[in-house]
Parts: C-alpha cells; structure tokens; sequence
C-alpha cells in the first residue's frame, strides 16, 4: 500500500503472482467506519499479528476482468495486460469494468475510516489489505488474512492506536419555530 498524507488520499495496492499464467479476475473495496481488537498473538509464529472485526462493512469500489464480447480474451495469450502490477483506488484499469458503483467515481476514502482492499486472481488465490484513513489523510495498512465473519488477522506490529470508531457527525440543530415544534410552557394542541 503506498500512500501519503493528504486530504483526498490516494491509495494504490501492489499485487504479486503466483504464476506467470495467473492474472487480476477482480478487485474490492469494502469501507467499515470502525475496527475492534479481539486478540494479539504473544508468542509463537503469529507474536506480531493480532486480530480486529470490522464492522459496518459496505462495498465501495469494485472491478473485474471485461469479459464482454469485444473485449479481448485474456486466456488467449494477452495475460500481460491482465497481470496488474498495481491499482490505484478509484481509477479502473484498461481491460477492466467497474461494476460498483454503477456509475461515476466511487467515493474518496474518508478519514478515520477502514478500508478491506480484496484482490482476487484467475487462479483463485486471494489476498487481503487492511488500511486506516488517518484525520491528516495519511494510510496505515497491514496484510490481511480473513477469519470469521468480519474478522482479520494482521500482520504485523499494528499500531495501539489502530482500533477505533469514525467520529459520528453531529445531529442538525433542531428548528424550536417550525409547525411540529410545542411551546414548553403549553399543554400541547
């Protein structure tokens, strides 16, 4: 995960292979506005991973393999131009269609806000990216290896200050002299 601070942050998610024959299938962004830790490791080959749910989770950004009828067969000897080496959030790839949204730019990563960045090849294998939007736009990420439901296991060394929950906006100021308001000092109407 690259990244930098910022207001609009940007967030690019490196990928690796297998395989020579292997490629990109699809890529997802899942947003959660809050983590919690379940359990850190103390000891053993998992010393430096602990575990989080995440929860509210809600598809943001998703993209896959155009797989339309002119488009290019990937398994026809074009892999090359499947086997992304890196995605930038938000921007689709030549070769690629964006099924979420249904239109436009999906949203900005929103500080204080979780990111699950799901990256799926052809060959089935998958890998997960955790990240915090920080208040300065910044990004903090960590490998990702799912478990129940919404739980992950990050490796390693997350920081204490990880866990969290995005500030709930404030409720709008409430209007005392619109029609549905009551005089207090009435018995109502």
């Amino acid at each position: 995960m690259q990244s930098g601070a910022s207001s609009n942050p940007e967030a690019k998610i490196h990928i690796d292979y297998g395989s020579e024959r292997d490629y990109l299938s699809s890529l997802t962004v899942t947003k959660y506005p809050a983590a919690y830790a379940l359990d850190t490791a103390r000891g053993g080959p998992d010393a430096n991973a602990s575990v989080f749910r995440f929860d509210g989770g809600v598809p943001v950004w998703q993209i896959q393999v155009d797989k339309g009828v002119l488009s290019d067969l990937p398994g026809l000897g074009k892999r090359g131009e499947y086997r992304l080496s890196e995605v930038q959030y938000g921007v689709v790839p030549r070769h690629f269609v964006q099924g979420t949204p249904d239109s436009g730019s999906p949203e900005p990563l929103e500080p204080n806000h979780y990111y699950i960045f799901s990256v799926m090849r052809v060959s089935g294998s998958t890998n997960y990216e955790a990240i915090k939007v920080e208040a300065d736009g910044s990004l903090e990420g960590y490998d990702a290896e799912p478990r129940a439901g919404t739980s992950f296991r990050l490796c390693c060394n997350v920081n204490a200050d990880f866990p969290g929950t995005a500030p709930v906006p404030p409720p709008p100021p409430s209007d005392s002299s619109g029609p549905n308001s009551t005089n207090p000092g009435s018995n109502g109407p």
